[in-house]
């Protein structure tokens, strides 16, 4: 019964989980009306709608609080350096006292530029890197305790590779829907990525605090 804040829910598998697991109450909040409808639809499939509220608007606008746990997962890569700091304080403020943050996302090594311009120009143009201990300060700053911090930079790795084959499996169905040009530029991507985070320059991370 705990309620749960899962902040850019993306297609509804964390909020899924934990309505269907373990009966949590949760809010998902997401900017696409298509990851809206998606989530609203699987929580009436499912049994959970009564369990899951979800809802289009963006982390600036998340009133309420007491939450007892909130969620970032691979969404705060995209909330730039210079907001950073209020996304933080909004995590904090949301969550009742003791309660929980969990917060995936990736990172750069110190001396990694962690994107670059075919990133910005083709994949994500609003995507930001730091080394995870920047984003540890930020969180502390806002007030919150780090409990511990967890690096899934060999699993993200295996997972790239993992996509990569599905890709090129299933080429002739990514041309039908994106397109060649599109599908190039994601294989690029991926060939990239994967050597990145091969080499440390860049990671994953699970970030737990308080």
């Amino acid at each position: 019964g705990d309620r749960l804040l899962d902040v850019g829910c993306g297609w509804g598998s964390l909020t899924m989980h934990a309505a269907r697991e373990h009966k949590a109450r949760v809010t998902a909040v997401t900017l696409s009306r298509a990851q809206r409808d998606f989530v609203a639809e699987r929580a009436a499939r499912e049994g959970v709608a009564d369990l899951v509220d979800v809802t289009l608007r963006h982390w600036r606008h998340i009133d309420g609080g007491g939450y007892d746990a909130a969620a970032a997962i691979e969404m705060g890569e995209h909330v730039g350096d210079g907001e950073y700091p209020a996304f933080t304080t909004k995590l904090h403020d949301v969550l009742r006292p003791e309660g929980r943050l969990l917060i995936q996302q990736m990172s750069r090594g110190a001396h990694a530029p962690g994107g670059g311009a075919f990133i910005e120009t083709y994949i994500a143009p609003d995507m930001h890197m730091r080394p995870v201990g920047r984003t540890v300060d930020l969180l502390e700053g806002a007030g919150l305790e780090v409990r511990s911090t967890e690096s899934l930079r060999e699993h993200y790795t295996t997972t790239i590779d993992a996509w990569r084959t599905t890709l090129e499996d299933r080429w002739c169905e990514v041309e039908a829907l994106v397109g060649e040009t599109t599908g190039r530029v994601w294989r690029l991507y991926l060939a990239g990525a994967s050597l990145a985070f091969a080499e440390r320059r860049m990671g994953v991370d699970q970030i737990l605090a308080v």
